[in-house]
């Protein structure tokens, strides 16, 4: 069966030291590649935890690894909610991730870039399954909001990440696809086992949800493992019978050097 190519997600920033290592290399180490994607949080401008992707402090890593940012927007206890919050939402990732790589600098690599929806489904957390009006307000914010921010020059797309077991989530979204709302492409999580594993073959079965995948959303990635190089890191790989390059890497920003 087939591999796809490594990537990585973290709630610290790439710059931090695990058992006394750096975090790119220790990933690196394990998965016998260096990542293609690296997942990092954008919230909001004004927030500024740890999980937040800090541009100037991580940027320059990951340039020089050659590893492309693959924007998370959280606000998992929202994700239930109105179409109206969604909207909120979706306008303030946006602006993050704009605000963070600077519209010119998105525009040397590309006019489309992606950004996942983190969707946790998990009420015991507090972290809720999907609904379809914040999906479609969350969606059509974050489009709106960086075409008119750059005067048409950089489009973001919402996608999602969800588990595979979600079936509210995956639910949700078909409805709001069938009305209209856009999906890029969808990071599926389906864990192997705790902590780490090695790096398996793509399994179509296991990571595709029992009630498949609404039409024009395809899966992209697969986060196989979590808690990761003592807990720092989860680890996913692309989809191996689609293109990476074309069907999500060149739709994520190389941080520029």
């Amino acid at each position: 069966m087939a591999k796809g190519l490594p990537g990585a997600d973290s709630s610290i920033p790439v710059t931090s030291q695990v058992e006394g290592e750096g975090l790119i290399a220790l990933a690196t180490n394990h998965f016998g590649a260096v990542p293609a994607f690296w997942g990092r949080y954008f919230t909001s401008t004004t927030s500024n935890t740890p999980a937040e992707y800090h541009h100037v402090l991580e940027g320059p890593p990951l340039s020089a690894s050659g590893i492309r940012v693959l924007p998370v927007a959280r606000q998992t206890r929202n994700v239930n909610g109105t179409t109206e919050q969604g909207a909120t939402d979706g306008a303030a990732n946006a602006t993050d991730l704009l605000a963070s790589f600077g519209a010119s600098a998105m525009v040397s690599q590309g006019n489309v870039f992606y950004i996942f929806l983190d969707v946790e489904g998990d009420p015991t957390t507090d972290s809720p399954s999907l609904s379809a009006a914040y999906y479609t307000g969350w969606a059509q914010a974050v489009t709106a909001t960086s075409t008119s921010a750059t005067n048409g020059q950089v489009t973001i797309r919402p996608c999602i990440y969800a588990t595979q077991g979600d079936g509210v989530t995956w639910a949700a979204l078909t409805q709001a696809m069938a009305s209209g709302a856009d999906c890029g492409g969808a990071w599926m999580a389906r864990y192997l086992t705790s902590g780490c594993s090695e790096f398996p073959d793509w399994n179509d079965e296991f990571v595709t949800p029992r009630s498949g995948m609404p039409q024009n959303c395809p899966i992209l990635a697969w986060q196989f493992a979590g808690n990761c190089l003592s807990g720092s890191i989860d680890c996913s790989q692309t989809n191996p019978a689609l293109d990476p390059n074309e069907t999500l890497l060149k739709f994520l920003m190389l941080p520029p050097g």
